[in-house]
């Protein structure tokens, strides 16, 4: 009998693919994906769009038939599409797609192969779509303006930075899971804070005066000069080949275009191979037996505990303090804060917001670092602390308690991250009032209860298998994290609402007074819904534990 052919790599592409969609739908082949494909779609759809507004924006008369700015747009859309796609694994935790080498170990394809498919597959994300949607739409704008010499060439130039970005994303991801997967993460990441906040400081800040002078004298008062040497600075570093070998062609320059794409190709290149060797090096570490550890000597956290509520609640801290990826996500927002300050950020959004700019800035990283803390966990609590679910079913416990202490560890957590977010924005910034802080605080205190209510029913009814140990991590399926984004979207909408009635002159203490009550009714709504979802958890027990331990 001979042996079966090995599928080609469209076909190891196009399987993969498939497989993807159904870890992400979280369910077998065989059933309806109606509801997947409509949440792919609903995700895509800011893209849509985002592509429109800058296709329409490269096409507007005072931009068009300007020599400087679409090539200063499209040069910066560039570098901001590279930086985003980049730093997502950082700013998203995102640790999951590195598990393919190991999942899929059995089939036949080389792990070089499985990940060249992967970094392609990647490229067709809901997320992929809406980052290179200010682009697409920009170099449409820009190429229906100007004649392109050649222009399927500037097609093979869009597919080849679309490589670039995807191959150093990976770079990025892989390097943050070895990372994670050190025995002494924590100290790394907090040692490269400290060293990414001395550096910062010897950094001399933005000049933003020009702000003044644009509030003042309009655009018009702009100094051109800054704007193209901008442009051309842009334009010269390996993400900015794509803007500049556009422009080109625009002048008919088909050999520089051509030395451009060959220069975008060459730096992909190396993205893959610096990718595929942190890959190996996880791999390899991940399945290395490591040495007999000793004992540390700390005092058993358990022996003061005095209720069995108190031994689940710390049981619960232990866990989440110990995650890598809690650990990753707890530094995501003090680096957002120092990128601030070191971009002269604050600067635009006082221009921008008046006296309200340090409540937004304030308020916006406190909620987003609750958010990323408390919807990680809770939207998959029965999961993220690998076989713990399965301990409390064997355990004479009430999962009633167990859940009540997953909630206020949590809870606690995000509070914690957001207080400890709003000190260092006081501290470092130098500015914020103690109103702007109590806004802020209040604004996490009604997103909090509806982050833990949606994560309540999101982990019963999406439940995913997760190994603490990053070799293999589930994806969330797509459906549960857009409802995520829902829930967090609604316990936001009442610190926005607050602020925009405030206007530019600040906020007052009746803008304070709104965003507590809207945290007050919050907390209400969790309390009033938590009972049907301990209901709901005896009754699906069985469900989620087969979700969450399955191979």
């Amino acid at each position: 009998m001979s042996r079966p052919a090995v599928p080609g790599f469209f076909r190891h592409l196009w399987l993969l693919w498939g497989l993807r969609f159904d870890i992400g739908l979280n369910q077998g082949p065989g059933r309806s994906r109606l509801l997947a494909v409509a949440a792919f779609a609903a995700s895509s759809a800011p893209g849509l769009f985002l592509g429109l507004t800058f296709f329409a924006l490269m096409r507007l008369r005072p931009i068009a038939e300007s020599d400087v700015w679409p090539y200063f747009i499209l040069n910066l859309l560039c570098f901001v599409t590279f930086s985003v796609w980049v730093t997502w694994p950082l700013l998203s935790a995102g640790v999951d797609d590195h598990s393919e080498l190991s999942r899929y170990a059995a089939f036949p394809i080389s792990p070089f192969r499985l990940l060249i498919a992967s970094t392609v597959a990647s490229l067709f994300e809901p997320r992929a779509l809406v980052f290179y949607a200010p682009l697409t739409g920009a170099a449409l704008g820009f190429a229906s303006v100007y004649v392109l010499y050649m222009p399927w060439l500037a097609v093979v130039l869009y597919v080849l930075f679309a490589l670039l970005c995807a191959a150093w994303s990976r770079v990025a991801l892989y390097a943050v899971i070895n990372v994670l997967r050190e025995k002494h993460s924590a100290e790394i990441m907090g040692g490269g804070l400290a060293l990414f906040l001395l550096g910062a400081s010897f950094i001399p800040p933005i000049d933003t005066s020009w702000l003044t002078a644009v509030g003042e004298a309009g655009v018009d008062a702009l100094d051109m000069s800054l704007i193209i040497n901008a442009a051309v600075a842009l334009g010269r570093v390996p993400p900015g080949l794509f803007g500049d070998a556009l422009a080109q062609l625009a002048w008919h320059r088909p050999r520089v275009a051509m030395l451009e794409a060959a220069a975008l190709l060459f730096f992909a290149g190396v993205g893959m191979a610096v990718a595929y060797a942190l890959l190996m090096r996880f791999h390899r570490q991940a399945g290395r037996a490591g040495g007999s550890r000793k004992d540390s000597g700390d005092s058993n956290p358990f022996a003061t505990t005095r209720t069995r509520y108190t031994t689940l609640v710390t049981r619960e801290a232990l866990d989440l303090w110990r995650n890598p990826r809690a650990r990753l996500l707890a530094s995501v927002p003090f680096i957002l804060a120092i990128l601030l300050k070191l971009l002269s950020g604050r600067d635009l959004f006082v221009f921008l917001l008046g006296g309200s700019a340090d409540a937004w800035l304030m308020g916006g990283l406190c909620i987003y670092g609750a958010v990323v803390i408390a919807s990680t966990f809770s939207q998959n609590t029965f999961a993220y602390d690998g076989q713990g679910f399965a301990a409390f079913l064997a355990a004479p416990l009430d999962l009633a308690d167990v859940l009540r202490a997953k909630n206020q560890v949590q809870g606690a957590a995000a509070l914690g991250m957001a207080a400890m977010v709003a000190l260092f924005y006081r501290v470092y910034f130098g500015f914020g009032t103690g109103l702007d802080m109590l806004c802020a605080m209040a604004a996490v205190g009604a997103v909090v209860p509806m982050l833990l209510a949606a994560g309540n029913f999101l982990s019963l009814y999406f439940p995913v298998k997760f190994h603490a140990s990053l070799k293999r991590r589930d994806k969330v399926p797509l459906t549960a994290s857009m409802l995520g984004i829902l829930a967090a979207s609604a316990g936001c909408m009442p610190f926005g609402w607050a602020l925009k009635l405030a206007g530019k002159e600040g906020p007052t203490w009746h803008t304070a007074a709104m965003i507590l009550l809207a945290a007050a009714l919050n907390a209400a709504l969790y309390r009033g819904v938590l009972p049907l979802a301990l209901r709901l958890l005896e009754r699906r027990r069985e469900v989620v534990l087969q979700a969450v331990t399955r191979e």
